[in-house]
């Protein structure tokens, strides 16, 4: 029966039949359940990350960023066709990705590749068009307001549960609007990006800072932000926020004016898995809580991030796990990572008390 789904489901594509969007599962109740990964490399037909996650049965998937890879081995920017193939590679051929995809409700942001263009910014020549295939490909109605922004981005939020249980994931663009890194060229991601200190320089730009500002009012329990790029990582040369770190400042104060309360990140990006814990002055404790990749790893996990790391991290294929217990007195946050072993045991696991992540 998989193989005569995955048959239908390319020839569907084949010739233009599109799914109905209202058939794919929505989350249910108050959410308790969260699933959450990154970095999928469409390099072979069998994804057992995708298989665990569908047996561990979440109530809702985030798909964190580099769900595939639209560019051409990080060295050119991927076209049209060629993205839309990485898609059609996830989306049509994988069968674990299909049953989890029918039965587990799933958001999604996207990182550089899904852009096209490794380590892409603003100047991305791609991201147009990839951008239509990701509304495409995980199917967001055209009367979502995502596709109609000014400034282009495919930012966006989502609530689930009721007032005493609300649970908001914001899923921010690091994208679209990014200023084009000091260092270019296809060596700039060995060799290292410079810290960018202008004021001018950005990875939301100002409509999303606007729009997120909006966000963190809102009222909500837990606040779930998933950002693509690591959030604590201390500056190495590699991507993450602090490269820009005026940007990862504002972060900070937004949170503390908006006196946004319950407020932890995801991230993925470095192909492992790691959980962080910084202490800004003036607010509750800062966790980034990072899963990749679900098909390829590095082989070895950065030391630049020893001094804030909680516990050991894990360098295999990985997917993140979010368990709220709304009975427990204080409500508590437990985060784990799972690999592909059959015990699924978790190699990393850390709980949080909400109580802790309040003004």
């Amino acid at each position: 029966m998989k193989k005569i789904f995955t048959i239908a489901c390319i020839l569907a594509i084949t010739f233009g039949c599109k799914k109905d969007s209202n058939k794919l599962p929505t989350v249910e109740g108050n959410l308790s359940k969260i699933a959450f990964g990154s970095c999928s490399y469409q390099t072979a037909d069998i994804y057992p990350i995708f298989q665990k996650i569908y047996e561990a049965k979440p109530q809702l998937y985030i798909a964190g960023g580099d769900n595939i890879y639209g560019d051409v081995v990080a060295l050119l920017p991927g076209d049209s066709a060629f993205i839309e193939g990485s898609y059609r590679k996830l989306f049509y051929q994988s069968n674990e990705w299909i049953k989890l995809r029918q039965t587990v409700p799933m958001i999604a942001t996207w990182d550089d590749h899904d852009t096209g263009m490794n380590d892409g910014t603003s100047d991305n020549p791609s991201k147009t068009f990839a951008k239509s295939l990701f509304f495409k490909y995980w199917e967001i109605p055209e009367t979502d307001e995502r596709h109609n922004r000014s400034d282009g981005g495919i930012y966006g939020s989502y609530y689930y549960g009721d007032d005493a249980h609300k649970v908001q994931v914001i899923m921010l663009d690091l994208r679209y609007n990014h200023t084009p890194y000091k260092a270019a060229g296809p060596g700039a991601a060995l060799s290292g990006y410079d810290t960018m200190l202008s004021p001018n320089a950005t990875i939301l730009g100002a409509t999303q800072w606007t729009w997120l500002e909006g966000e963190l009012r809102k009222p909500a329990k837990v606040r779930i932000v998933m950002s693509s790029l690591q959030f604590n990582a201390p500056y190495s040369g590699s991507e993450n926020w602090a490269v820009l770190p005026l940007e990862k400042q504002r972060m900070l104060d937004l949170i503390k004016s908006t006196q946004a309360n319950g407020v932890f990140f995801l991230s993925g990006d470095v192909h492992f898995a790691e959980f962080t814990k910084t202490q800004p002055a003036g607010m509750y404790p800062i966790y980034d809580f990072t899963s990749s990749g679900i098909t390829h790893n590095e082989g070895k996990i950065a030391a630049t991030n020893n001094a804030i790391r909680l516990g050991q991290g894990f360098d295999g294929k990985n997917y993140g796990m979010i368990s709220i217990d709304w009975d427990a007195t204080p409500v508590t946050i437990k985060v784990q990572i799972f690999s592909v072993d059959a015990a699924q045991t978790p190699k990393i696991s850390y709980t949080v008390n909400l109580d802790d992540l309040k003004f």
